[in-house]
């Protein structure tokens, strides 16, 4: 494949797909990497917006049409599974929204479909792609700072994603609420950076449709931490990570932004995080750390990359089932939250 533009088909027109997938898709058109050849989904609005967009693709009527070198699935959760596996069955290697799934047996399913047909899947946890998460994650695995001892994250606000159907609040359709929704890229980063939890203690508002607010109570070897997150009021949408010499902080978006310190020290370190490069043979500072939206770009050219035989995946459908495993197991043994 060669200098020959991927073909791309994209499934699911809404909020993500005309905010990020786009303008991501956009540039590497311009660049001539890929070529969008066709879009799908049950709205025809929706479709129209984007071929404003990319003018020669054309609409699929159903999925099964689907004829391209690598799909991205990025409607509502509920279709994960089953459009994954009819891409995968056709030939495509996917790049797959999160949450993964609905459901570890799902995820399950669309990983051994990957496996028979011997393509890539990716899942949408584009986080990883931050240059402050990957400094982070480095920082951690070092040990630079020390074994870790302590952890809070917090992460939400008042809801105002740009939903186009009510499928965010119908438990039929999400299957959950917060917690599946933003907190499936926050346990992410936390196992990716600091492993699987021995144990976990979840309560959230539920109440028998899907919750707002949820809190867990994540517990290691050695150390523990919290988690909240919300759809109704502000926190502080702050990660911050206590080690034996210092600690590390990042605040929620800001992608290439990193900030630590050294216990007892005087002054902490705000840092904007650039690529490495060599000066005169030294390492020295490039250009800046990919933003926010520029991590899905980054996303992309790791799947056409791992899809052209030049590198893994970064986050396999093995790996986004890990994220979702936890949240299964959050729901089943969920308890009430403490309110006013």
């Amino acid at each position: 494949m060669s200098g020959t533009p991927v073909s791309v088909s994209l499934i699911g027109c809404g909020a993500i797909s005309e905010l990020y997938y786009a303008p991501a898709l956009q540039v590497l058109e311009q660049a001539g990497v890929v070529r969008v050849v066709s879009l799908f989904d049950p709205a025809e609005a929706r479709i129209a917006k984007l071929q404003e967009t990319f003018p020669a693709a054309v609409r699929l009527r159903v999925v099964t049409d689907l004829q391209a070198d690598l799909a991205i699935i990025a409607s509502p959760v509920r279709f994960h599974c089953e459009q994954t596996i009819i891409a995968l069955e056709a030939g495509a290697a996917v790049l797959c929204e999160k949450p993964m799934a609905t459901n570890v047996e799902e995820c399950q399913r669309m990983n051994a479909a990957a496996a028979r047909a011997n393509k890539p899947l990716a899942i949408g946890l584009f986080r990883r792609f931050f240059p402050a998460a990957q400094t982070i994650q480095a920082m951690l695995t070092s040990g630079l700072l020390g074994p870790v001892r302590s952890f809070s994250c917090t992460e939400g606000g008042s809801f105002n994603w740009p939903a186009q159907s009510a499928s965010f609040f119908q438990k039929s359709s999400a299957q959950g609420g917060v917690l599946i929704d933003i907190g499936v890229h926050l346990l992410d980063l936390l196992i990716w950076w600091l492993g699987k939890p021995a144990t976990v203690h979840y309560e959230d508002d539920a109440m028998g449709g899907i919750e707002a607010n949820c809190l867990l109570k994540l517990n290691y070897e050695g150390f523990s931490g919290d988690v909240r997150l919300s759809r109704d009021w502000s926190v502080s949408n702050r990660y911050f990570i206590q080690c034996e010499k210092g600690w590390l902080s990042w605040n929620v978006g800001e992608a290439e932004q990193v900030q630590m310190g050294l216990n007892g020290g005087t002054f902490a370190l705000g840092a904007r995080l650039y690529r490495q490069t060599m000066q005169r043979g030294l390492p020295a500072s490039g250009e800046v750390g990919s933003s926010y939206s520029e991590s899905f770009v980054d996303q992309l050219r790791n799947l056409i990359d791992a899809l052209c035989g030049r590198a893994e995946v970064l986050v396999t459908g093995e790996e986004g089932m890990q994220s979702l495993a936890l949240i299964e197991h959050c729901y089943q043994s969920r308890r009430w939250m403490a309110m006013p």
